[in-house]
């Protein structure tokens, strides 16, 4: 019997009716599509840092029920950490764990970590980072990048193809620079310094080559890229605090769940923990197997030397506030470092 047109039109909308709601139904009951997070970090594989990473995506993992997992790219993999930002902002990778080094291409304010000879102790810088904490995910969050963590690297020092004791020394040194770095490049040559221009893949050739003569990095990530082998000599005056982080890029972050996000952000401050934990007292042990495989410290601070270090590091700081570091930022840094050097006056510490 043929249906009259108002019947099966009638029946045509149960059935679009029926089929809409199965598709909600379902588009409910199915788990969300799982989101790969690809991030990159100069931190050689199987580093202390890498095995705190990895440890970070694993409580994600679980956290989440597999819908948030990490892939970690070691190494120079992704090129140096201008590279990395660089294919952040495009979505190449979501993430990276960057040092200071990096996080300045993000914005100056993480400049005044650069400044030798500000700190005095590893608590010192943690109570200057900790009260800047506010301002600086401020220029995170402008920069388009949402911070997990802090990071640690260790103290730099400078490792050298010969001894180093005094100013004149180094100043007869090729000294490497970071490549992008024009302003303190600039004031390296204008001090009567030697510096290269180079990208941090480079280092390592340029030490090979004789490109470069001088470095400054932690012991701990010059031992475990073997930068040592190639620079054996190590001047024992500590220049300054490696800090870093670990950022993620918004757009990654806000296609999570609430849920989900949260679970990445306590696996971040977890990974913060570790770090904080663990790395500060990796630089005398790093020092120690390296001085057992061929490294000689050079010793500065305790010599009639270490005057003119820290007057030329003071030179340094004046010059990097306004012209480097931005002047607001720097004197919120003194502001916050001697109030903690106050404070421990007044309670008889000695950090």
């Amino acid at each position: 019997m043929t249906q009259t047109p108002r019947l099966a039109s009638s029946n045509r909308r149960r059935l679009v009716t029926f089929l809409a709601g199965v598709a909600l139904i379902a588009a409910v009951a199915a788990p969300s599509a799982a989101q790969r997070v690809k991030m990159a970090t100069l931190s050689p594989t199987g580093s202390p840092w890498d095995t705190i990473l990895k440890k970070m995506g694993t409580s994600w993992e679980q956290g989440t029920d597999e819908r948030v997992t990490l892939d970690i790219y070691a190494g120079s993999v992704a090129g140096d950490e201008a590279d990395i930002l660089r294919k952040m902002k495009i979505g190449q990778y979501h993430a990276g764990a960057l040092s200071v080094a990096g996080l300045v291409d993000i914005d100056k304010a993480f400049t005044v970590f650069e400044v030798p000879l500000f700190f005095a102790s590893f608590e010192e810088m943690m109570h200057v980072l900790n009260g800047m904490a506010p301002t600086l995910d401020k220029k995170l969050d402008e920069g388009g990048f949402v911070r997990l963590a802090w990071g640690y690297v260790g103290w730099v020092y400078f490792f050298t193809t010969s001894p180093v004791h005094t100013v004149a020394d180094m100043q007869e040194l090729k000294i490497f620079s970071l490549a992008g770095d024009e302003a303190l490049w600039e004031w390296w040559r204008r001090n009567g310094f030697q510096p290269v221009s180079l990208a941090s893949t480079d280092i390592l050739t340029g030490l090979q080559t004789g490109m470069v003569d001088a470095i400054s990095v932690p012991p701990l990530y010059a031992m475990q890229t073997q930068y040592f082998k190639r620079a054996p000599y190590m001047a024992d005056m500590g220049l300054a605090p490696m800090m870093g982080a670990v950022i993620l890029s918004k757009r990654a972050f806000n296609r999570m769940s609430e849920a989900d996000r949260k679970v990445v952000l306590e696996a971040g401050r977890e990974a913060e923990k570790r770090v904080m934990e663990q790395i500060p007292p990796l630089d005398e042990t790093a020092i120690k197997m390296m001085s057992a495989n061929g490294l000689t410290v050079t010793e500065i601070e305790n010599t009639e030397h270490a005057k003119d270090w820290q007057t030329k590091a003071e030179d340094f700081a004046a010059n990097m506030r306004g012209d480097i570091v931005p002047a607001d930022i720097f004197d919120e840094a003194l502001r916050l470092r001697d109030q903690f050097r106050a404070q421990n006056q007044a309670s008889g510490s000695s950090q």
